[in-house]
């Protein structure tokens, strides 16, 4: 089996599997015209490039929002010294008279 990439420089390995399939699909939902298995190929090759691309942000902004979570529980749970409070009865017996 092959592997194919959209790009020569491109970390994204599809395989040949995938691709068929994907191009398949395509022709399908063409019509099934006739000698467009070419066009049909690559433009399933540009498809999966582009899910898979997604798929890599979608997974890194993921990552990233899991680890500023982490970040802000640690920050919540550290001790804060903090002004005195007034208390609420207190207050309002105050301004009441």
């Amino acid at each position: 089996m092959k592997n194919y990439n959209s790009t020569s420089n491109s970390s994204l390995n599809l395989s040949e599997s995938a691709i068929r399939e994907a191009a398949y699909y395509i022709w399908k939902n063409n019509g099934c015209p006739a000698n467009t298995s070419l066009s049909d190929w690559n433009a399933a090759i540009n498809q999966l490039s582009s899910m898979a691309a997604l798929n890599s942000a979608a997974k890194k902004i993921s990552s990233t929002k899991t680890s500023s979570c982490k970040a802000s529980t640690l920050v919540k749970k550290t001790p804060v010294k903090t002004a005195a409070k007034t208390n609420s009865k207190t207050a309002k017996k105050k301004s009441s008279k």
